[in-house]
């Protein structure tokens, strides 16, 4: 049951245009609190397959439905080692900004009309001038927050939740002073995206649901009950909107539905894990299960081509003419295992973000997972794989990022898998055939990331307590500045003008330089409220 809760004699919002468009070739950042990347992400992007791949290492394999062809299997390069030697970067010399906390306060981060609107997991929400920091309010809200407020039309959109089990909020708030226009309440975690083409809508996925919402009062607009628990964003592509549904350890639903009404065009079912689709062209491209690529026609569901990789989960998957390129890792199982928690039975990384989404700290009770982490490149067309590339020489390690750009595709992955001091590389591939052109070495563990104006922005943790920002030139690797943090970090940056912004774990947030990596400044909220 949901219910709306207004705050009386409310202005309209305005109807400015919405502040960011979303992209239709690529995946929706997905933050999600016991998922995150990461998740991008943001990221918040990234570890929210992470968890999505460990509970689906029993599925079987996929049903392929009106199977039209076999993705060939020829012409498939395999690059398992480096030729080139790696550069090593050094850890920042300057002493961080001190801290309260460390951990388990994380700070998202988004910027929009010239301010920084923070979103935090200490139940509030704030709204700083980008140029100075200055505190334009703060708004108490119920539940944390464990992804990046969404900014659109004079409206501010999180959602919040109060422990495992719920219950959890949309909130709407004015841009302006903060003020509530709408809350919607929901019994479980809920995922929330704009609409790309009607201002007046927000999607929302949970457990078992699906709704649109008026964006002026919060009303549902159309709602769909599904079978299973929402596994991603909502995403709305030219009237379409595309959104998946899984079971732990079971099946999974790609549904697609009519924007304006929910009614159902089509879905299709997979033998795991479905997250957000890549849509570009008139085709889904798909990762689900442990893990079966699938490319679908946009109109009618119909399957073009599928192909199985021999991994256990898709960090990242981007389409760049004609090639979808992905980051996957395949998971080592311990010969046994006791979890404890969902992402704990990833690693002790896995633990270690489980911990910064709950207030009580996360238990390792399980050995020590490995994994192998590789950069595919497939052809859009029929599944091809074109190469295969095997980072940190095949050895352990866990994807983290990955973007293309000019030709180039650069990934980065964690090695040190103990969270305990964080190691990790930086590859910079050539996209043709995935020949390595430059690697760095980093003391630290890698995981959101900014690739912009020929520069890496990335964030990084030293196990639990230290984390740093490295700004990395793309045609060499060579290290532009870095800056510590004392905190752990998990978001990827944000580039506004020349400055860089970004949130960590330990109740704050930073406005760097992006030439130089100097200090603008930085804000700490009410941690622990």
């Amino acid at each position: 049951m949901h219910d709306i809760e207004h705050k009386p004699v409310q202005e309209e919002p305005a109807s400015t245009p919405e502040q960011k468009d979303a992209t239709t070739t690529g995946r929706q950042k997905l933050p999600r609190a016991w998922r995150y990347a990461l998740i991008g992400g943001t990221v918040l992007l990234v570890f929210a397959v992470i968890i999505a791949g460990v509970l689906s290492l029993t599925n079987q394999k996929a049903k392929q439905p009106t199977q039209t062809r076999s993705a060939p299997t020829t012409g498939v390069t395999t690059l398992p080692t480096s030729t080139i030697g790696a550069t090593t970067l050094p850890t920042p010399a300057t002493t961080p900004i001190p801290a309260p906390v460390a951990s388990d306060h994380y700070v998202n981060v988004t910027i929009a009309d010239g301010l920084d609107y923070l979103s935090t997991m200490d139940n509030a929400v704030y709204a700083l001038r980008t140029g100075n920091s200055a505190l334009l309010w703060r708004s108490k809200i119920d539940g944390s927050v464990d992804a990046q407020p969404l900014v659109a039309n004079g409206v501010v959109y999180v959602t919040s939740y109060v422990g495992q089990s719920g219950p959890a909020y949309v909130y709407a708030l004015r841009a302006s002073d903060g003020s509530l226009l709408w809350r919607y309440n929901n019994n479980n975690y809920s995922y929330l995206s704009l609409s790309t083409t009607d201002s007046r809508v927000v999607f929302v996925a949970s457990q078992g649901e699906i709704s649109a919402l008026n964006t002026s009062n919060g009303n549902a607009i159309w709602h769909l009950a599904t079978k299973n628990t929402a596994s991603g964003f909502p995403l709305e592509v030219n009237g379409i909107v595309y959104f998946g549904s899984s079971l732990d350890n079971g099946p999974g639903t790609l549904y697609a539905l009519r924007e304006s009404n929910g009614t159902p065009l089509w879905q299709y079912t997979t033998a795991g894990y479905i997250d957000t689709p890549t849509v570009a062209n008139g085709v889904v491209y798909i990762a689900s299960g442990a893990v079966t690529l699938a490319a679908l026609r946009a109109s009618d569901g119909h399957q073009l081509w599928k192909r199985s990789l021999d991994t256990n989960m898709v960090q990242s998957l981007q389409l760049v003419n004609g090639v979808l390129y992905a980051t996957t890792t395949k998971i080592i199982e311990p010969t046994a295992t006791r979890i404890a928690s969902p992402l704990q039975a990833t690693t002790s990384i896995g633990a270690l973000l489980w911990n910064a989404f709950q207030s009580a700290p996360a238990v390792q009770t399980m050995p020590q997972k490995e994994g192998i982490s590789s950069v595919y490149a497939i052809r859009a067309s029929d599944g091809t794989v074109l190469w295969h590339y095997s980072m940190n020489n095949g050895a352990n390690s866990w994807a983290s990022w990955l973007s293309v750009e000019n030709g180039v595709v650069y990934a980065s992955a964690v090695t040190d898998t103990s969270g305990t001091t964080g190691l990790g590389d930086i590859y910079a591939l050539q996209s043709s055939n995935g020949s390595v052109l430059w690697r760095d070495k980093l003391h630290a563990s890698p995981s959101g990331a900014l690739l912009t104006n020929g520069v890496i922005y990335l964030s990084t943790s030293s196990g639990s307590l230290d984390g740093a920002v490295y700004a990395v030139r793309t045609g060499d690797g060579s290290l532009l500045w870095n800056y510590p943090i004392a905190g752990s970090m998990f978001a990827a940056p944000i580039l506004d003008g020349n400055t860089i912004y970004i949130g960590a774990g330990n109740g704050m947030a930073y406005a760097l330089r992006a030439d130089n990596g100097g200090v603008v400044w930085h804000y700490l909220t009410q941690t622990g409220g």
